[in-house]
């Protein structure tokens, strides 16, 4: 659909308009500088996109018509990658990769090695710039769903019982390829932080344990490498 990306809260859509607020409008109205006829791309992170032409902007907030309607069904297998805390702002890289070739979820994750210590101030401030620079990057990669960036947790809890998956681990012989059972619903994709992951954390996640090759990656391009390929072999990346 023509136009730059846009997101909508569905609550703010009724009677064949929308009304964007907030960044989306601010960044619309004064950075794009858009007026009334202006075409853009909506989505409302649900998977429906629509063209959309602005009719009134106001100081606050910016009303479009909407117009012919998509919709990008679920992207299957989803995967999510389960992601250690790394030291400055490596994952604000990580986060607008993953998101411009179609990871679905990240959780950032404490764990034994990891050098970042965050208090629940400090947490909620990260992971809401995380949140904005996944925003970006859909809008950017034209998504029809934003990365899902959830609160920071524990490597412990971020692993549901029966999940399937891997976990990238420097000492691991089995290619990643050969570690994945790309038949199931979900995928999760475990990455540890600069000083790697102990034994303890690998077995405790239940997934096998798995490696790109003879080479050490650094965290951030890890990520990435891993995310691609499983998308891949899973049939969602050419």
């Amino acid at each position: 659909m023509a136009g730059p990306r846009f997101f909508v809260d569905p609550a703010d859509i009724a009677g064949g308009q929308a009304v964007l607020r907030g960044g989306e409008a601010e960044h619309l109205r004064v950075v794009l500088r858009a007026g009334p006829g202006t075409a853009v791309s909506l989505a409302d992170g649900t998977g429906r996109v629509h063209e959309a032409r602005v009719v009134r902007v106001a100081r606050a907030e910016v009303t479009l018509q909407l117009g012919a309607v998509g919709h990008e069904p679920p992207a299957s297998p989803r995967l999510c990658v389960v992601h250690g805390l790394p030291k400055r702002r490596k994952l604000d890289e990580v986060v607008q990769r993953l998101s411009e070739i179609g990871v679905d979820r990240i959780v950032p994750v404490t764990t034994q090695r990891s050098e970042v210590s965050l208090d629940a101030e400090g947490a909620a401030k990260v992971v809401a710039r995380w949140r904005a620079v996944a925003l970006a990057a859909a809008k950017q990669s034209r998504r029809a769903r934003v990365l899902e960036v959830a609160d920071v947790g524990t490597w412990t809890g971020a692993f549901p019982a029966g999940a399937a998956g891997a976990v990238l681990w420097e000492e691991a012989e089995v290619p990643l390829r050969a570690a994945l059972d790309v038949t199931a619903g979900e995928l999760f994709l475990g990455i540890g932080p600069e000083g790697g992951l102990t034994r303890v954390e690998v077995e405790g996640s239940g997934l096998p344990a798995a490696t790109l090759g003879p080479t050490i990656l650094r965290t951030e391009t890890a990520a990435l490498v891993a995310a691609a390929a499983v998308l891949t072999l899973s049939g969602r990346l050419a």
